[in-house]
């Protein structure tokens, strides 16, 4: 089973990351419960699984910067000041201000406390930031029915 491998999201590395390419990404509020103010962007590369993060407390500008990326490649929340691009990410509530979105041509498979993404035989391990996200984003994955509750 491959971890993923936690490196810290700077501008550099921001400039180069295909959306259609993220996997698994984590948004977290200022205010959130968990990972106050936390983003994690989880990507294939080199056939090894990076995680991507960030804070709004580190660095304001990424956290904007990804925040207007995610988005714009979604249909779940709509923004004036944002262009709507296309549609690359299923959006799961993760409670308490945590929202998650799933790039929509990944399956996840629902393990004891972490995700799998299994791409070319190959399983990777995609952890959310707290047990409560996961949580949370689990029943909205088995409940999708009670989408618009949130």
């Amino acid at each position: 089973m491959n971890k993923p491998i936690t490196i810290k999201l700077t501008k550099t590395i921001l400039d180069v990351i295909v959306p259609k390419d993220i996997i698994y990404a984590e948004v977290a509020g200022g205010g959130a419960m968990g990972n106050t103010g936390g983003i994690m962007l989880y990507l294939i590369q080199n056939e090894k699984l990076i995680c991507y993060e960030t804070n709004v407390f580190i660095d304001e500008e990424i956290y904007l910067l990804i925040g207007d990326l995610i988005m714009k490649h979604q249909d779940k929340f709509k923004y004036d000041d944002i262009e709507e691009g296309i549609k690359l990410f299923n959006h799961f509530y993760g409670g308490m201000g945590n929202n998650v979105f799933v790039n929509i041509n990944v399956t996840l498979k629902i393990k004891e406390g972490y995700f799998i993404y299994n791409k070319y035989g190959i399983e990777y391990q995609i952890f959310s930031s707290v047990q409560g996200v996961f949580d949370s984003v689990v029943y909205a994955m088995k409940h999708p029915e009670n989408e618009d509750l949130f």
